[in-house]
């Protein structure tokens, strides 16, 4: 597989086809790639690293994830990850239950990605504020510290009939 800087990962499992139990993903993390600290409140996240080594701090606590070890971070507890590594990891990120939103997220940015977008979302400029806004909405990613502090007064800025209008267009047009 050839590695390229912007590699999201696709959607192995659904919810939608396991009756709600799970969501697995199947993320690919480029060296740098990182998810700021948050915390979710629909589901628990687990990471199990297929190839690699994968960062992942769990309540305040660094683990170091290598092939085949796995982590549950469980709702509500405030967690990052971080690709430390100079090379491409391959983890499976599941979620239980299984979250149809989270999926969406996935599948959107598989698409901004074929598109050529997704290195943008990473320089998260202005225009790209309401695009992270509607993937961390998907993802029922709540961001703390400064990026969270961000994001809350930036949304005091933008249309809300405008965003919720741009994920449906999203969602229309890379989750059918």
């Amino acid at each position: 597989m050839e590695e390229q800087k912007d590699k999201v990962g696709f959607v192995q499992e659904s919810c939608i086809t396991n009756g709600g139990v799970r969501t697995v993903i199947h993320g690919m993390f480029a060296p740098g790639a990182m998810a700021p600290m948050h915390y979710h409140t629909e589901f628990n996240e687990s990471f199990e690293v297929l190839k690699g080594e994968l960062s992942v701090w769990n309540d305040g606590k660094k683990i170091i994830l290598k092939a085949g070890d796995k982590a549950t971070i469980q709702r509500k507890v405030h967690h990052k990850f971080k690709n430390e590594s100079e090379a491409m990891v391959e983890a499976l990120v599941i979620t239980e239950p299984g979250y149809e939103p989270f999926e969406q997220n996935i599948k959107i940015m598989m698409g901004l990605q074929k598109d050529g977008l997704i290195e943008q979302l990473s320089k998260m400029t202005p225009k790209m504020i309401p695009l992270g806004m509607i993937l961390t909405d998907l993802s029922n990613t709540h961001l703390v510290g400064g990026v969270g502090l961000m994001f809350k007064v930036m949304s005091l800025f933008y249309n809300k009939e405008k965003i919720a209008l741009r994920k449906q267009e999203l969602i229309e047009k890379y989750c059918s």
